[in-house]
This record gives C-alpha cells, structure tokens and sequence, in this order.
C-alpha cells in the first residue's frame, strides 16, 4: 500500500479505469479507516466500545466517506494534501454518523420530555459566585418565560431539541413530521421572535451570552 501519492496522482489515479482506479481505491480506504480509527478512539463517547469494535465502525465509516470522497473529488483545490483533505471529510462524516445514532431510537417526546426547558443547561458544568449565580438565574427566568408564553409549542420542541440537544436537523423533521427546510423556517421564526421579545424586556441575546460567559 502506498498513500504516498502526490495530490495529481491521486486525482488522476482515481479518474483512471481498471487496476489503477482499485488500487488507489483500495490505499484511500486503508488510510481513511486508519484515520477514522484513531479519531474514533479517542472519543470518550465510544468508550465502552472495544478495539475490533471501533475498528470495525472505522471502516464502515471510511466505506461511506470514500463515496463521498469520490462524488467530491473535483471539488478537491489543492490547498492541503488530497489525504488531509479527505480525513477531513471522513471525519465530518463519521461525526454526523455518531450524533444520528444518539437520535437514532428517541421519539420527540423523549427529547423533550427531560426538564424540557429547566435551567440548568445553560450553565452545566460552571461554578459561579452567589452574585453571578443570581444573575443567571434572573436572566434564565426572563428567557424561560419568553419561550414557554411567547412561542408555540412547536416553536419550543424544535429550538430545545435542535439549539440545546444538537438534534440533526435531518432527524428532527423527521420526529416532527416536517422537513429540513419547513423545519429552518419554524427555528427562525422562533428566535426572532425570541430575541424580539427579549429585547422588549431590556435584554439582548448578546446580554444573555455575556450573563453566561465562562
């Protein structure tokens, strides 16, 4: 195997037809699950999976990102090596992969059913002072009172599981019976009607994320 390709060798070797196409296939799907399998690792989401597992998920990853790979290669620019390149979209791919799966068997109603708009998740894992703690809650209230009063229910479901749970947005039209692009429509409706309400009440989404700034 030799990966050591220029990045025109690696263009033209996979625009090529027969034996030179597949072994260019084949080196780009070995250094792809080699990559993968690393990225993998280190992932302690995937902790509980052992090495023949992961090596496993790296390679049907490497598998769908080499199609991927393949559909984009005339988009390639030559800016960093053709291997850099496709790591990074392998990646990315594997990336989209892991957070379906985490959606994969939850119904809507699960997603948002769990201390659907409580206000722990906007400072989860800080330690603030009495004082800032104080604010937070204050600023959390006015925005929690916004969202529950101001917007539908619908507005609600979809800006927490999408903006605070980082629902694909794929599966959530799903969950929600819509599609992707109803589904941006109702997310920005709801936030401008969000950050408009909020600004009447004298505070800014730039005042939130300061409120909250580590």
């Amino acid at each position: 195997m030799s990966t050591e390709r220029s990045n025109e060798a690696w263009l033209n070797d996979l625009n090529a037809d027969g034996p030179t196409r597949d072994n260019a296939l084949r080196d780009l799907l070995a250094w792809l699950e080699r990559r993968l399998f690393f990225y993998l690792r280190e992932r302690s989401d995937l902790n509980r999976l052992n090495e023949d597992e992961i090596k496993q998920m790296a390679a049907d990853f490497a598998q769908e990102s080499a199609l991927i790979i393949l559909e984009k290669k005339g988009q390639f620019q030559g800016r960093s090596r053709f291997t850099t390149w496709a790591a990074k979209i392998a990646v990315h791919q594997a990336l989209g992969e892991l957070r379906r799966a985490r959606w994969r068997d939850l119904s809507l109603d699960e997603l948002t059913a769990e201390g659907a708009f409580e206000p722990h998740f906007l400072s989860q894992g800080m330690q603030p002072t009495p004082e800032t703690q104080a604010v937070q809650n204050a600023v959390i209230a006015t925005v929690m009172e916004v969202m529950q009063h101001e917007l539908s229910e619908r507005q609600q479901q979809a800006l927490y599981a999408r903006l605070v749970l980082g629902v694909p947005i794929d599966m959530l039209a799903e969950q929600m019976n819509s599609n992707p692009n109803a589904l941006y429509k109702l997310i920005h409706d709801a936030r401008k009607r969000l950050k408009h309400r909020l600004i009447e009440r004298g505070l800014s989404p730039e005042d939130v994320l300061a409120t909250f700034k580590d």
